[in-house]
């Protein structure tokens, strides 16, 4: 069984781990875009800062037209508020999933504009939080492109407070 709290722990576990990475960007990196169609270290760091919450805060309201687009929120955002900006959102994920009912979670849907279906808490995990884990490995791709070569993949990992 995977709770409201396991979620959380996990959720702000992540975003940590993104903390500690950014913290490892290289002069220049932030302008580090692996080809031209792909986002920038700076466009990667504003989506990771907004982008999870806010697909939260749509799925536990069962509306994914709630609040404004990631990229209007973030499109100003200089790379300095990152940490800042990462742990407010851990803070809100918290807020807003504890305080969602749990029954709730496990029996209504909702339904992503590309048509998928889930329950509200698989919902949670299928896609925002399986989207920062998988941008957290974006970034240390691109850290390890950028030239830093004193990380291996269990920064992906190892907690935090493991440092």
């Amino acid at each position: 069984m995977y709770s409201p709290q396991d979620f959380v722990t996990v959720y702000q576990r992540e975003s940590e781990l993104c903390v500690r990475l950014f913290r490892r960007i290289p002069s220049g990196g932030l302008d580090y875009r692996p080809t031209p169609g792909q986002r920038s270290t700076l466009e990667l760091l504003r989506y990771l800062s907004y982008g999870p919450y806010n697909v939260i805060q749509r799925v536990l309201a069962g509306d994914w037209t709630l609040g404004r687009p990631t990229a209007e929120v973030v499109k100003d955002m200089p790379a300095s508020d990152f940490p800042r900006n990462m742990r407010w959102q851990s803070g809100e994920v918290a807020r807003l999933v504890l305080a969602a009912d749990p029954v709730r979670l496990e029996n209504d849907s909702f339904t992503f504009p590309w048509g998928e279906t889930l329950k509200k808490g698989p919902a949670l995990v299928n896609h925002p939080l399986q989207w920062l884990v998988a941008y957290k490995l974006q970034l240390f791709l691109y850290l390890k492109a950028t030239g830093v070569k004193d990380i291996g993949t269990a920064d992906l990992w190892r907690p935090p407070s493991a440092e």
